[in-house]
């Protein structure tokens, strides 16, 4: 399979179809409301509507590289996507709770395809001197859907409808498999290619086990008997899994990649980033909504300068990678993210909006710089052009792991430390200070002026202090949150240092990646 020269059309299909399946991760945040209301779903049970699509997407990442080999790279996006696109329809016309879950399974399948298999189809089709802008594109679609998704979502809901999440994905994808079809050519398959049955199945339950244990890690209590149970078998599982791909000719994941020290330590470099990143993305609409009392459409807008600052710069840095490397692009990326991500951890009540702006558009040109460019350090390492797909499936495999352990402990750290801080202000805050008593006072005279009996009111002023004591805290707790995600990106920042990297060994790699021919 050898580079096109009128590749555009249907990279561009590459990156809408990747662009949707990472915006379905987190644009059904918003409606989850309402989809209870409508099935008549507990909190719980609606929540497996968002899980169910993350674990699927793990489960069948490992997958890509095997359908790719056997079936060929065009043929086997074309049906990922159109799996997604009739996953997304049958949300859609979804009636109850169970009917979304089993839809949300089927449009993760293809999602999870569709970004490993978009990613080896870039690296495949577009010529050298033109790799560098492609990928910058592609980045567009896996690094800001995440941030654009509750600013849609929030239009959607509030001036549409919440199914128009899910339908709104039909057209695009239609659109998206014409181009595919009609303006890329197809890789050699190798119908003899055998299936590691045993391999994906050992894969599948370490990766649905581990990330089913994070998820709901702070739900049932990281200590509880589940979530024990569930991270000692993605262990075991794990720990199967790499015995068995060690062990067999035709592996499903070639794990001896991670012998190539350069290619780990780039692999390290991006999970890091993705853990600073995402976690950063789902507290800031905690801040948002939670303590500031702004709607979806708001928190969305407060996102957008990043999403925009990230978009623009992201296929500019592709473009700057073949001349002056990766790791000035992700040194310097990591930098303009760790400023203001420092900033950010002194935000408070008071904090302005247009600061908030300025310091997340800063940090959209970090993002933009090192996001994309750090997930070609793997990629560039690996010199064995028949290796390149396997390394684009662990990539993607690292990412999703990344992303969802990212979430899942800031979040459960940001709960603990609310309740850490909560516990120190209560204890300050008592009835026996003078100050507290002059507040109360004067509440309850504010509450008896509205009607209140005087119980009432000293009941009612006992109550706001309460509720103040409880914000207060919970916005010390997402400082300490927010600068546990800068610490992250200063571990990615001082590991990006020792990797080795220049512009000699992206163009070799670069190369490989292109003329890599499947057989």
């Amino acid at each position: 399979m050898s580079p096109q020269e009128n590749f555009w059309p249907g990279v561009f299909a590459i990156v809408l179809g990747t662009f949707m399946a990472v915006l379905d991760t987190s644009i059904v945040n918003v409606a989850i409301p309402e989809m209870m209301n409508v099935f008549g779903a507990s909190t719980e049970e609606i929540q497996w509507v968002v899980t169910s699509y993350t674990l699927t997407m793990a489960a069948v990442i490992p997958l890509a590289g095997f359908l790719g080999i056997r079936f060929g790279i065009k043929k086997s996006y074309l049906a990922s996507l159109f799996l997604f696109t009739l996953g997304s329809l049958l949300c859609g016309l979804a009636v109850s709770n169970g009917t979304m879950i089993a839809a949300r399974i089927i449009q993760a399948a293809g999602g999870g395809l569709m970004m490993t298999i978009g990613q080896s189809m870039i690296q495949f089709v577009v010529p050298r001197e033109k790799i560098g802008p492609a990928m910058g594109v592609f980045g567009i679609s896996v690094f800001v859907a995440p941030a654009v998704g509750p600013t849609l979502s929030g239009y959607f809901v509030e001036h549409l409808d919440w199914r128009f999440i899910f339908t709104v994905n039909i057209p695009f994808g239609i659109l998206a498999m014409f181009l595919v079809w009609r303006c890329l050519q197809e890789s050699e398959a190798n119908r003899k290619q055998p299936f590691d049955l045993q391999g994906f199945v050992w894969s599948a339950v370490a990766l649905v086990s581990l990330l089913l244990a994070v998820t709901k890690g702070e739900e049932y209590g990281w200590d509880s008997f589940t979530i024990v149970s569930l991270l000692m078998s993605a262990l075991i599982c794990g720990y199967m899994f790499v015995m068995r791909e060690l062990s067999t000719a035709h592996p499903l994941v070639d794990v001896r990649l991670f012998a190539n020290r350069q290619f780990t330590l780039g692999l390290l470099v991006n999970s890091l980033i993705m853990v600073g990143n995402f976690g950063v993305i789902y507290l800031l609409p905690i801040y948002s909504e939670n303590m500031l009392g702004r709607t979806a459409m708001d928190t969305g807008l407060m996102m957008l300068p990043q999403a925009i600052a990230s978009g623009i710069v992201t296929p500019i840095c592709g473009m700057l990678a073949t001349r002056i490397g990766l790791k000035p692009l992700i040194v310097g990326g990591l930098v303009l993210c760790i400023v203001p991500g420092y900033f950010l951890t002194q935000v408070d009540l008071n904090t302005s909006m247009s600061t908030i702006h300025w310091l997340l558009a800063l940090r959209g040109i970090g993002l933009g710089m090192c996001l994309m460019t750090s997930m070609q350090i793997p990629l560039v390492a690996v010199s064995e052009p028949e290796r390149v797909p396997a390394a684009s499936v662990i990539t993607n495999i690292s990412r999703q792991v990344a992303t969802s352990i990212g979430i899942a402990g800031l979040i459960s750290l940001f709960t603990r430390r609310g309740a850490v801080h909560a516990a120190q202000m209560g204890e300050q805050v008592t009835t026996t200070r003078q100050s507290v008593v002059e507040t109360l006072s004067q509440w309850q005279q504010m509450y008896v002026a509205k009607g209140m009996s005087l119980s009432e009111a000293y009941s009612s002023a006992v109550g706001l202090l309460g509720q103040l004591v409880r914000k207060y805290a919970a916005i010390a707790a997402l400082q300490d949150s927010l600068f546990v995600a800068v610490l992250v990106l200063v571990a990615a920042f001082l590991t990006m240092l020792i990797v080795k990297e220049n512009k000699a060994a992206l163009q070799a790699g670069q190369e490989a990646s292109r003329s890599a021919i499947v057989d």
